[in-house]
């Protein structure tokens, strides 16, 4: 017996549904190429006339959350990143989905965000611009879920500029949201940049909790960036060793998961526990493999950091 049009349909929806749902899930787990490849079969479906413009702008959206996070972690496939959020968004104008459209927005802003931080740029007004555009939205049609991740970053684009009391209030409102409505990944996400607002105890606690919460959420991804913060505040605090202990767990995870960024971040660390122990050759191969890394994957802005901190140590010889 053959399908029916509508039968078909309903299998290109439950295939695009469950293609996106492993890839997602090899992300969570840090395997980043796996569900790259993943995501790219399943995008080769999208010609086909059966699957509907709702099935085609739900999968957009989250191959576009996808490709903007590969994105941050590589640099690569920037153009693709653009080009697959632009067909999102005009789909969901064409389809007259606020939801879809707040998400959109949303998106939208994250690659303008990510491109100016790659970049080394210092204007984030065009990302706050549609992160405010998804707030609104998001306040319209009572999606606070969401509406957490979005003011978490417009939030972010202040904390770029330097203004800070504008930062710790976006933080401060979406960490609200997002424990009310159970949005875990944006209470992480908030109590770790609340971070940068807070002092001693305080402080630490939001770290450690935000790495608790990812690693209840089983983010692998996740946990690299969040170990490095909890080891960088041991740092402040002159507890050297514990510091080390967390950069060598986001080291070792960030190499077990390919996650160069992190790596690189790691490396950086590492480099300065080296230095503060008056380990000047270990912390100048630390920072040297750190530059290499930032020039490979041509991240200015860390390049910039690892050699000021090379000829401050050539400075101190």
């Amino acid at each position: 017996m053959f399908l029916t049009d509508e039968a078909i349909t309903e299998r290109y929806a439950t295939v695009l549904r469950s293609l996106s749902e492993i890839a997602e899930a090899y992300y969570f787990q840090g395997s980043i190429d796996e569900a790259r490849k993943i995501w790219q079969c399943a995008q080769t479906l999208l010609i086909d006339q059966e699957v509907q413009s709702e099935q085609r702008v739900k999968f957009l959206l989250r191959y576009g959350q996808f490709l903007i996070q590969y994105y941050f972690l590589t640099n690569h496939d920037e153009d693709l990143m653009h080009s697959v959020v632009q067909q999102a968004q005009q789909g969901a104008q064409n389809l007259q989905d606020e939801e879809a459209l707040a998400m959109a927005y949303y998106l939208t802003g994250q690659t303008l965000y990510y491109h100016n931080l790659l970049g080394a740029e210092s204007d984030y007004s065009r990302a706050r611009d549609y992160f405010e555009q998804a707030s609104a939205l998001g306040k319209k049609i009572g999606d606070f879920y969401h509406l957490s991740e979005f003011l978490f970053y417009a939030g972010l684009t202040y904390d770029r500029e330097k203004p800070l009391e504008e930062a710790k209030n976006y933080y401060q409102q979406a960490l609200a949201l997002a424990e009310q409505y159970g949005n875990k990944w944006a209470t992480s996400e908030a109590m770790r940049h609340l971070t940068d607002h807070t002092e001693g105890e305080q402080r630490l606690y939001y770290a450690l909790h935000s790495l608790k919460i990812r690693e209840e959420m089983c983010f692998k991804r996740g946990l690299p960036p969040a170990l490095l913060l909890v080891s960088d505040i041991y740092i402040e605090q002159g507890d050297l060793i514990r510091g080390l202990e967390y950069c060598q767990r986001a080291e070792q995870l960030a190499g077990e998961m390919g996650l160069q960024t992190y790596l690189l971040h790691a490396l950086i660390t590492h480099g300065d526990i080296a230095s503060r122990q008056g380990q000047i050759v270990e912390a100048r191969e630390h920072f040297a493999r750190a530059a290499e890394l930032a020039q490979e994957l041509k991240m200015a802005y860390l390049l910039t950091i690892v050699n000021e901190k090379l000829a401050q140590l050539a400075n101190e010889q």
